[in-house]
């Protein structure tokens, strides 16, 4: 491999980036020992990707790091620097997932990686592309990439090439303050699905964290994976992580690489998690279906926009089931309003025995509304097998049409627990007027509830 310069004009020649992400250093493993064997094609749907040089020509300035590109060739050859391991294709319909592994074998960092997927039929034809960046793996370090594409109607996968080029001489943070633990496999009549505790050993709460998993069969060889993007997680707490994938082959092994992107940020603000307080919680499920929600209070003195959640919903012997995340509705001082994820997908065997929910409170705002202006005046159960609703009255009581109100409902047992839920987006409510609409809620019980708790607000976006 030839280093050469990395001209200005190089940005302009390449596709937008889609993936936009940065390696903390080696990448998190729970398992004791990492393979790195070559993996080969292990069903008829899936196959070992072909990698194809770029190059890029020129005087290499002398105030930065040498440009490399790498090919197949190059990985077998004694000025190999970051190479591409154990890659293979799965498409499962209009599914494709394609997972690999970068490891840079050189004594000093790698920084700019840039790589494009491109998949072809048999004749062929440019079928998707996808195009990704990685910041920095650290000398001697390795991060695992999984890519997810949505095919159209009659694609048919015949290859899957991977370009890359990179820096070379970089520095670049090496703490990952993330680990893995009870890691777990769901078959799925439609995804695969893999879940993790993942931890936050630093007091630092970060946001937006991609986290790519490489699942390996009892050779080691890799047989699939995918990615998720946790909104949020707080300073040293755990919280649990859900992907959907394919596989090959039955996995016994994960491995996980967390990566910043450059929408992430780090914050050490404690306020974040006493500001919006978790005031009672309940869940219920019956097979494959999980309901309910909780109760949060405002305990600041400002309206707040774009609080977010986390829900973990744990096994007994502490692996994760699923999870669920969202928004909650802007929330004025002292204001309390239910929250409910509404209908949770469960895989097929989940028995769910504990609940964990994190709140991080979101941006003061400045609201044309000293309190909020929506209430509901009534709400009314109706049971169905299928499809139970609340029908819900919404009260506005601004001289203005509310065009963006968000409804969420709560249903009690007789025992006052929450076993139930749900949430919608209602059509405007009229000025100085009334809505009636129905929420669709997720219910357990043969019996209806004991008692509704429905709270109208404003969307917090």
């Amino acid at each position: 491999m030839t280093p050469s310069s990395k001209l200005p004009i190089f940005a302009l020649i390449l596709p937008l980036l889609v993936s936009l992400a940065c390696n903390f250093s080696l990448g998190g493993s729970d398992s004791d020992t990492d393979t790195n064997t070559t993996t080969l094609p292990t069903t008829e749907t899936s196959g070992s990707v072909r990698t194809i040089p770029t190059s890029e020509s020129g005087t290499e300035p002398t105030s930065l790091p040498a440009i490399a590109s790498s090919s197949s060739s190059d990985n077998t050859s004694e000025n190999s620097v970051l190479v591409m391991k154990e890659p293979i294709y799965i498409q499962d319909e209009r599914n494709l997932v394609t997972v690999f592994l970068f490891e840079n074998l050189d004594s000093d960092g790698v920084e700019d990686i840039e790589y494009t997927i491109t998949v072809t039929n048999a004749a062929g034809a440019t079928l998707k592309t996808e195009n990704g960046y990685i910041d920095f793996i650290a000398a001697g370090g390795k991060t695992g990439v999984a890519s997810q594409m949505f095919l159209d109607e009659g694609m048919v996968v015949d290859n899957v090439n991977i370009e890359w080029t990179y820096y070379m001489d970089a520095v670049g943070l090496e703490d990952n303050p993330f680990s893995f633990s009870n890691s777990r496999y769901y078959f799925d009549p439609y995804w695969d699905r893999f879940t993790t505790v993942m931890t936050n050993n630093s007091a630092t709460t970060y946001t937006n964290v991609r986290v790519d998993m490489l699942a390996y069969d009892a050779a080691g060889l890799v047989v699939g994976g995918g990615f998720t993007t946790l909104n949020f997680i707080p300073g040293n707490t755990k919280i649990g992580l859900s992907i959907n994938s394919f596989v090959s082959d039955d996995p016994v092994r994960y491995e996980f690489f967390p990566k910043l992107s450059l929408l992430s940020n780090e914050t050490t603000d404690s306020d974040l998690f006493t500001d919006i307080s978790v005031l009672k919680t309940g869940f219920f499920y019956n097979e494959t279906t999980l309901g309910g929600g909780f109760l949060v209070q405002n305990t600041s003195n400002n309206v707040m926009r774009g609080a977010e959640y986390n829900l973990t919903i744990y096994e007994d012997d502490g692996s994760v089931a699923q999870v669920s995340s969202g928004i909650i509705s802007l929330i004025w001082p002292g204001q309390t309003i239910g929250v409910s994820p509404g209908s949770v997908t469960l895989s097929e065997g989940a028995t769910p025995t504990d609940f964990e929910v994190n709140v991080m409170a979101g941006d003061p705002v400045n609201q044309e509304f000293s309190s909020n202006p929506l209430s509901i005046q009534s709400s009314t159960f109706i049971d169905d097998n299928l499809y139970p609703i609340v029908s819900v009255t919404i009260a506005n009581a601004h001289n203005q049409e509310i065009n963006n109100p968000y409804v969420t409902v709560l249903l009690y047992n007789a025992a006052d627990e929450i076993i139930g839920g749900g949430f919608t987006y209602p059509d405007p409510v009229p000025a100085n007027g009334t809505l009636i609409y129905d929420v669709y809620v997720t219910h357990m019980s043969s019996e209806g509830p004991a008692r509704i708790e429905a709270f109208a607000s404003l969307t917090s976006y």
